[in-house]
């Protein structure tokens, strides 16, 4: 048996390598600036990784160098790629910039600048590395097809937890090692003096990455969020520091206050003198979603410390004369709603809370701190997602509450138009609702905003969840209270309608806290709330409204899209502390233009001043509609599986890895064992037809499906998730690898076009799908790209009857940056 020379495999590990690497660099940076700058920034991470894979396709397209020369190239490329890494490296361990400080804003244009050089410097080399192979070797594109997608698959499989183990920073240094490997692997070469050089960057990169791991450097964080305004007010850093799957969280040093640090704040009727003395750590993700860890001793007599909150909005159920309630906390921070049900003394309380390391804050580092909240007899404290729970739970609560629950880094910008949030769905709501006591009560602590949108959407959804249950007056099911600045509101929904006795109860409770009623079930109130509750018409009541407030569902969960396109303006603020600004709007519309620009300036002008020629091939424009066609459409139907899957799985991080990884990696496995044995376009378009109605089957049956598995384990859950996708993924693995075999043998003049028009539309296609989502919903969005593989099946026809109007010659490749392209 022999076995292939590490020559002949080379250039297949170094792909797989390389792949890996880029789609891990992105994947780091994003949770690098979500730390040291706002989230929001995090989408130009996306789109200088377009701008660098689009410039090196173009740059190798119009230098046409030749098959040996492209070899010959290729190590010096990847330690090219390795030397950027680390200047990505040095650049956020001494560049501390902060884009929301108007004072600031010259430093912070000039250090976004220098972000951007090392970041497009890095994808540019790493995209002409990737290229290049392709260049080389396209007689066995399939098989560089199955290296790439594999190593993009290993690199979103693994990269997060490699974040959690070695911080971020390290991570950079180890994509810099990895270069390096990968510059050995494709066959560097050079001068015989100069071969010291590539075992000696090997050498001080494996250096660098010890170091960083034993003692990793210090991020700096802005002073526009909660931890930078802490370290600077504090004059010190954090005293324990975690990365992990959902962001990085940091535990400062112990503190002394007197006035509460809750949401809604305390009433001024709290006692203004002799007020005991709170102390507590400060616990951020991301730098900000700031809590609390209060010191607790475990005792009654030290939880009457916490009397403060029989003056807080957040409160409100409690007033209303349930004894000893079972309560359910979706989201428990650093332990306070804990606290708050203790106080009153619940029987049982389920304390739910998505990040692991603040759960294993309370369970373990700072247990003793915080009084074993997680012991308790009366507390069972567990790692869950809040939607996956109540999807699951066969148990009834008398109070099932939440208190804001998401990351006010995006969210005070409005970027959380882009988001969507299973947790505020009419769907949800009916769960909560459902898992309530005949006499239970579901509430929500949000902000108001002025004019109402958060609050008034929300109970819009409760409104609309109480009629899908049989309720016909849901405004006699609803109370709403805001705290004394009118920032905060408490909305309490009741399975049953409300009784006099609760409502007088509550209204007393506010008139001492000089809390307000912004809706009482027994009293008509003159606010946009009553006025949305008693609308005989609710629906005509949400389209007149100057925002979007209608109900969204699972199948739009689009929460924070309040803004309307067509009284849209970025020259001013709205009122209120969140979603003053339409940030996340903006950034859509940027993103669109930015990938057409890209687009236009990268690829389709110099190609057309270069490769003109393959344009006036009978067929060319029909052949480039089917790349694009395939990228488009394989985004529209991997963006929505991630959504759909994302209910099923339950930990949106959990889903997203496991969707793009399963079908990243079945995927290869199509294009390296079938794609070559499609040799007519019978079978390609019996392919392509066959993902468009598998599609379709997806759509209709997927809910089911996972009505029926959800009681699963999350093991089991994940083990069905990748079994569904498989079919799918094996397919949509084999139609373009086909393509560019076929385009190659008949036309090489247009392969390059190929693969650029096939990118662009890859990253417009993930652009319009959040569109056509959100102005639609998933359903329509995955039927479009089941439309977009049936059309492709009409002119795939053309690979086969274009012409070749000129010469073979040397071709190049190029190969964008989006490793989930297909």
């Amino acid at each position: 048996m022999t076995f292939p020379s590490l020559q002949a495999i080379g250039k297949y590990l170094g792909l797989t390598l390389l792949s890996g690497s880029i789609l891990a660099l992105q994947i780091t940076f994003t949770r690098i600036f979500s730390l040291m700058i706002w989230h929001h920034f995090t989408y130009m991470v996306i789109g200088i990784a377009l701008l660098g894979g689009g410039a090196a396709g173009t740059f190798l397209a119009v230098r046409r160098w030749e098959s040996d020369k492209l070899q010959r190239r290729l190590g010096i490329l990847s330690l090219l790629f390795s030397l950027s890494s680390l200047s990505n490296l040095i650049a956020v361990t001494t560049i501390a910039i902060d884009p929301l400080r108007t004072a600031q804003l010259g430093w912070a244009i000039v250090g976004l600048g220098i972000y951007f050089v090392c970041l497009f410097s890095t994808f540019f080399t790493g995209g002409l590395v990737i290229a290049a192979i392709f260049g080389r070797w396209s007689s066995v594109a399939h098989r560089l097809y199955f290296a790439d997608m594999l190593g993009a698959s290993a690199a979103t499989m693994t990269v997060l937890f490699v974040i959690q183990t070695i911080g971020s920073p390290a991570v950079i240094a180890l994509i810099g090692l990895i270069g390096a490997m990968a510059a050995g692997l494709l066959g560097y070469q050079t001068k015989l003096r100069q071969r010291w050089l590539l075992p000696t960057i090997v050498g001080v990169e494996m250096l660098v990455l010890v170091a960083l791991i034993v003692r990793p450097p210090t991020l700096a964080v802005p002073g526009s969020k909660e931890l930078g305004w802490a370290m600077q007010a504090q004059s010190i850093g954090p005293e324990f520091t975690r990365w992990d799957a959902v962001g990085r969280v940091d535990v400062m040093p112990e503190i002394v206050i007197t006035e509460p640090m809750i949401v809604g704040a305390v009433s001024s009727s709290y006692l203004r003198e002799n007020r005991p003395e709170l102390p507590l750590k400060l616990v951020t993700i991301d730098g900000t979603s700031m809590t609390g860890m209060y010191r607790f001793d475990g005792s009654d007599t030290d939880l009457e410390r916490f009397r403060f909150l029989d003056h807080a909005v957040i409160s409100a159920a409690y007033q209303l004369g349930k004894e000893r309630p079972r309560t359910l906390l979706i989201g428990v921070g650093g332990g306070l709603d804990i606290l708050l049900a203790r106080l009153y003394k619940a029987q049982h309380i389920t304390a739910i809370e998505l990040n692991p390391t603040i759960v294993s804050l309370l369970k373990d580092r700072y247990a003793d701190y915080t009084g074993r909240l997680a012991e308790h007899p009366s507390t069972t404290l567990i790692v869950a997602e809040g939607r996956s729970f109540l999807s699951r739970t066969t148990n009834q609560y008398d109070i099932i509450q939440g208190i804001g629950l998401d990351n006010l880094a995006a969210l005070s910008g409005g970027a959380y138009v882009l988001a969507e949030s299973y947790l505020y769905t009419v769907d949800s709501l009916e769960q909560a609702l459902n898992a309530l006591t005949p006499h239970g009560i579901f509430l929500w602590t949000r902000d108001v905003n002025s004019p109402p949108r958060e609050m008034l959407r929300l109970t819009g959804l409760a409104a609309e969840a109480l009629r899908r249950i049989g309720v016909s007056d849901p405004a006699a099911h609803i109370a709403i209270i805001a705290n004394e600045s009118g920032v905060n509101a408490t909305l309490l929904v009741s399975r049953s309608p409300f009784l006099p006795e609760q409502i007088e109860r509550l209204r007393a409770w506010g008139a001492a806290n000089n809390f307000t009623m912004l809706h009482d079930p027994f009293i008509r109130l003159s606010t946009p709330f009553a006025d949305y509750l008693h609308a005989a018409d609710p629906r005509a009541f949400e389209r007149t409204y100057p925002f979007h407030i209608f109900p969204v569902t699972d199948d739009n969960p689009f929460f924070y899209n309040y803004f309307r396109w067509e009284n849209l303006h970025f020259d001013r603020s709205y009122e209120g502390r969140l979603n003053r600004f339409p940030i996340g709007n903006l950034i859509l519309v940027t993103m669109t233009f930015f990938a057409i620009g890209v687009a236009v300036a990268f690829i389709v002008l110099p190609l057309a001043r270069y490769k003109s020629d393959g344009l006036r091939m009978p067929g060319a424009m029909p052949t480039l509609v089917y790349f694009s066609l395939l990228g488009a459409a394989y985004m529209f139907i991997q963006i929505v599986l991630i959504q759909r899957f994302t209910l099923f799985i339950g930990y949106p991080i959990h889903a997203t890895t496991t969707i793009i990884a399963s079908m990243l990696a079945f995927a290869a496995l199509g294009s390296l064992l079938f794609s070559k044995h499609i040799q007519t376009v019978g079978g390609l378009r019996l392919v392509l037809l066959s993902i468009a109605v598998l599609t379709v089957i997806y759509v209709v049956t997927l809910k089911p499906i996972f009505a029926a598995w959800m009681h699963w384990p999350d093991l089991g859950r994940i083990v069905a998730s990748i079994v569904i996708i498989a079919p799918l993924a094996v397919l949509l693995g084999i139609p373009f690898p086909t393509g560019i075999r076929q385009l190659s043998a008949r036309a090489p003049g247009l392969v390059v076009w190929a693969w650029g028009m096939n990118g662009v539309f890859s990253v417009l296609g993930s652009v319009l799908v959040i569109v056509v989502s959100m102005v639609s919903n998933f359903t329509t969005a995955m039927l479009n790209g089941a439309v977009g593989y049936a059309l492709a099946a009409i002119v795939c026809g053309t690979l086969w009857r274009v012409t070749i109007h000129q010469p073979v010659i040397a071709k190049v490749d190029s190969i964008i940056t989006t490793e989930t392209t297909v």
